[in-house]
């Protein structure tokens, strides 16, 4: 291609077109010369063009231009732009003229190549044409997709604008475009620059409040990434601070916001004095109050449904929590100070229900109203970790304030699984069928919050309240055993006599435990909880309880409880027997009365397993559960070479991660790791492999089985892996999931499955890369609608990340495809990725998007009289570990001298780098069989590998060979895939 050193006007299309077509006289550049200086003019023309930084900062905010995260973590130096956006004028660029005579003649005769051409060179010569945009209303942070012809390829060189303010370009290609509606935006039409040409959409769009009606989805979410956050939820040992906010409606004002302040100051020193007497001091609970209310913009029926629900409208619960959250920072407090949010709704004494278990990373609302109205409210804040919230009214029980609080703390770093989520499931008896299966709801904070029970066992050992020495745990198994323990209650200080126990607990298997345990009521003493739990005839105001604990899937319209008594709903006294037959498990009340306070009881554990031949839940099958990344150590891919793996082992051997990343179109070993725990093995254990695409949060039961496999034996306390082939479907990242079939006798299939919910993805680019919009499905795991929260978090300094909607609603089983769009927002050169450890943002963004269903209950408890506490329930989410690469090419060629029976390639790859992953394919004629293998290229970025053409039959087929070459998850440059050569033999 020839290219004209001078440039002319481009006046009009025809004159433009006949200049073409006739040529000009002129000295022209050898083609050889035109990349480096040309480009390098463009880009110094364009900057030019362009006002000056402090100008821009002005007219746009942090979603498309700066990385705001300085206010909590420190100011950055040498800021990047997040999304450059051209302000106020289109790109300058030197007007191309071409001579289609001169150009390359191997474009001209290649309809393809040509194609490429006229897309590069079009928008500048004739100008864009916009077809439809869409949507054609949404709020501030919403993507819009422009679609048309003549489009800039290059998104920096399609100057967008909606009202007449800037909107980056945040995706390009021929005939469409992405588009951030920012802050700024005002209603008006939409137009797009490329040059001197400009296209106008048909009709404005329109910008709209803040969604909140019962069956719309939630407004879009963006954030800048300021550090990764903590694993896991508020960890429950040591310090946890709360920030109070009152918010007051505007037609619903405290006539006396100190008295209101006093009584939240008396609810919350009592939730502090709660924890220090449960924790023995672990749990230490600090809060402030912030002295002035935050004023709602709307009246209180905009924000609270007093005639039907009696709670919080579902839509409302993120835009008061935005507007407590800026106000609170308004009044000098920084919210990375805090674990908590406690968000107090002034609602005049009227009753509705708390909410708790939901956590940030981000807070945003905007009203809609035009951005130069004085009134209007734009929030958008970034934290450098986590915080969890609540909602509650200002007069409800200071028990209901320790209950929510207790929903956000679980044992860190995990959670889910064993030690995780610990107070994740209410034990009312609300909501069931037979309410009166919830029968430890008046022993347990997490069920009667009112009547201010303690904790029973099993979150009491969870929580780590008790020293090891204090609870001592038995297995059960299949030998006969009979022990006599003495059990102290739980009083104001933790016992140090080494002969008794605060805590029995008996394992049965991973999926089964009895806890077995001594409550007493608080008498003359100063201890704040179970002064209400029933306890009969009992002669010391106490006596013993057990509880069964199923580790099992916990659905949300469940039959059950997780924790119930294995008796009636009463302290056990002396002579009371609680049994589990199938298990010839006996446990009998010897002594009730061994010590008066702290009361002290003597009990018998025994049992002696006679079943014959049928161990009736003597076993249990399990697949270790997802962590907090939602990926499961028992599930992992193996590609070709199988066995050897992109990440390292943990010490089981397992691979850590996903293993490898999957190469798609090709055969990839999906591996699943079953155990077995309990007094026997299990055989021929069914094991089903199932996938779905695209990841998602939540299940909704959609999963497509892949295979299934037997495993003949699994020792007891042994684990066996297991695994089929599959072969991943290019562009299409999914989740993976095993479950091992329920077998008779077993006793629990709750926690026989596990998934898997890791991809890689790369973020290719040099200043800055372009965003990653990755499809993600979400899925509502009940029958009935719902709106799923979604939750963005762990995203670090240097990144930015955005999500369509904070809540999504779906019918009952249904699912919803969104986009999640993340990326790096500086230069390339600045993270740390390959050799280059001296950037100063992390290479690797493990980015989480989180989920969680709000849920409600009906039945009033039995000693309070009240309706328990609503909250939100996790169903799971993703994890995006999204990596910075530098855009790269590979090429190769095939040895020109071959034995028939092998192929020796040679290649490079650009920009040369040493040590990067290559991947050399060949496929046989056959068309189904193929050749692999994998090395490294050398410093000057060169590449050699040998690979046999011999099938599975160590015979040559006769035909055609493909031959390919990929760079695959290389540490420093991005996947790329070479030409391809074909061959004879």
């Amino acid at each position: 291609m020839a290219k004209h050193t001078r440039t002319i006007p481009l006046k009009t299309r025809a004159s433009t077109k006949k200049s073409l077509i006739a040529g000009r006289k002129g000295k022209t550049q050898n083609p050889a010369h035109k990349s480096a200086a040309n480009m390098g003019a463009r880009r110094l023309e364009r900057k030019a063009a362009e006002p000056s930084r402090a100008h821009k900062a002005r007219a746009t905010v942090s979603q498309d231009q700066t990385v705001r995260a300085e206010r909590q973590v420190g100011k950055l130096e040498n800021r990047a732009p997040a999304l450059p956006t051209p302000i106020g004028k289109a790109p300058s660029r030197p007007l191309e003229v071409f001579n289609l005579s001169k150009l390359d003649p191997a474009i001209r005769k290649s309809p393809i190549r040509l194609k490429d051409w006229l897309d590069l060179h079009l928008p500048w010569l004739v100008g864009p044409h916009i077809a439809s945009f869409e949507p054609s209303n949404g709020q501030r942070g919403t993507i819009m997709t422009v679609r048309g012809s003549n489009f800039a390829p290059t998104r920096t060189d399609n100057l967008v604008t909606i009202g007449g303010t800037n909107a980056p370009v945040l995706a390009a290609s021929n005939n469409e475009l992405k588009v951030l509606v920012t802050k700024d935006v005002d209603t008006g039409p939409v137009e797009i620059k490329v040059g001197t040409h400009t296209a106008t959409g048909v009709g404005n769009f329109e910008i709209t409040g803040y969604p909140g009606g019962s069956d719309e989805d939630g407004p879009p979410v963006f954030a800048m990434g300021a550090g990764a956050g903590d694993a896991g939820d508020v960890n429950p040992i040591g310090t946890i601070r709360v920030l109070v906010v009152v918010c007051q409606a505007a037609d619903k004002v405290p006539a006396n916001l100190a008295n209101v302040r006093t009584a939240l100051n008396d609810r919350w020193t009592n939730v502090q004095t709660f924890y220090n007497q449960a924790s023995y001091t672990r749990t230490n609970v600090q809060f402030d109050i912030v002295n002035t209310a935050a004023a709602l913009d709307g009246n209180f029926a905009d924000f609270v449904d007093l005639a039907g629900a009696q709670n919080v409208i579902s839509g409302q619960k993120n835009r008061m929590a935005a507007i407590a959250a800026q106000h609170a920072q308004d009044e000098g407090f920084d919210l990375n100070n805090y674990q908590m949010l406690c968000v107090v709704i002034f609602t005049n004494g009227a009753f509705i229900r708390a909410w708790g278990g939901v956590d940030t990373q981000n807070f945003s609302y905007d009203d809609g109203k035009p951005a130069s109205d004085p009134t209007h409210i734009h929030i958008d804040i970034t934290l450098a970790q986590k915080i969890n919230l609540l909602w509650i009214n200002e007069n409800a029980n200071w028990g209901r304030f320790a209950h929510e609080f207790g929903h956000n703390i679980v044992s860190a770093p995990t959670e889910t699984g064993d030690g995780s989520a610990t107070l994740g499931e209410d034990v009312y008896g609300s909501d069931l069928v037979d309410p009166g299966a919830a029968t430890a709801q008046e022993f347990e904070l997490m069920g009667d919050h009112d009547s201010h029970p303690i904790f029973t066992g099993y979150h009491l050992e969870k929580l780590g309240y008790y020293q090891g020495v204090n609870i001592k745990e038995l297995q059960w198994d299949r030998n006969p055993h009979s022990e006599e323990v003495d059990l102290i209650a739980h009083g104001l200080a933790e016992d140090n006599n080494a002969n008794r126990f605060h805590l029995l607990k008996i394992k049965i298997s991973n999926a089964l435990t009895y806890f077995v345990e001594v409550r007493q009521r608080p008498g003359t003493t100063t201890q704040i909880f179970d002064d209400s739990i029933p306890v009969g005839a009992a002669p010391n105001q106490g006596g013993v309880i057990v509880t069964r604990v199923i580790a099992d899937e916990m659905h949300n319209n469940q039959q059950t409880r997780f924790i119930t008594l294995m008796h009636d709903d009463r302290v056990q006294i002396a002579n009371d027997i609680i049994d589990d037959p199938a298990r010839a498990l006996r446990i009998t009340v010897l002594n009730d009365s061994v010590q008066a306070r702290p009361l002290v009881c003597r009990v018998r554990v025994e049992w002696s397993q006679t079943i014959a031949d049928d161990p009736n839940g003597s076993f249990d099958l399990n697949v270790e559960p997802w962590d907090s990344n939602w990926q499961s150590p028992d599930i992992w891919v193996d590609r070709d070479p199988f066995g050897a793996f992109d990440n390292g082992t943990d010490s089981q051997g397992r691979p850590l991660g996903n293993g490898d990343k999957p190469w798609v179109n090709h055969i990839n070993q999906f591996t699943a790791r079953v155990h077995v725990s309990g007094a026997m093995g299990a055989s021929n254990v069914k094991v089903t492999f199932y996938a779905i695409t695209p990841p998602g949060v939540g299940d909704n039961g959609n999963w497509a089985p892949i295979s299934v496999k037997t495993i003949a034996n699994i020792p007891q306390s042994g684990a066996i892996d297991t695994f089929c082939n599959w072969v991943p479907v290019v562009g299409k990242h999914t989740c993976l999931k095993v479950y091992a079939s329920q077998q008779f006798g077993e006793i629990s299939g709750g926690n026989n499955g596990a998934q898997e919910n890791v991809f890689e993805f790369q973020a290719a680019g040099s200043s800055p890369a372009d965003p990653l919009f990755i499809k993600t499905a979400v899925r509502n795991p009940l029958d009935e609608p719902r709106a799923v929260q979604l939750s963005m978090r762990g995203l670090p300094l240097g990144w930015a990340a955005q999500i369509p909607h904070a809540w999504v609603w779906l019918e009952g089983k249904a699912e919803k495809e969104i986009d999640v769009m993340v990326w790096p927002v500086a230069d390339v050169n600045v993270y740390k990725f390959g050799k280059n450890r001296e950037g100063r943002f992390p290479g690797t963004a493990p980015f989480r998007v989180a989920g969680f269903i709000e849920r409600g209950y009906d039945v009033a408890m039995d000693i309070s009289g009240t309706v328990p506490g609503s909250r939100f329930y996790a169903i799971g989410g993703t994890f995006y570990r999204v990596n910075v690469r530098r855009k790269a090419t590979i090429r190769m060629e095939v040895e020109g001298k071959e034995r028939k029976d092998s192929v020796t390639v040679h290649g490079a790859v650009a920009p040369a780098r040493g040590g990067q992953r290559i991947l050399v394919d060949v496929l046989l004629p056959d068309g189904k069989t193929h050749r692999s293998t994998e090395t490294k290229t050398k410093a000057n970025g060169a590449f050699d590998a040998k690979i046999s053409l011999l099938d599975e039959d160590q015979k040559l087929q006769p035909g055609t060979y493909r031959v390919q070459s990929f760079i695959f998850n290389a540490d420093e440059l991005a996947d790329a895939e070479s030409n391809v050569l074909h061959m004879t033999r």
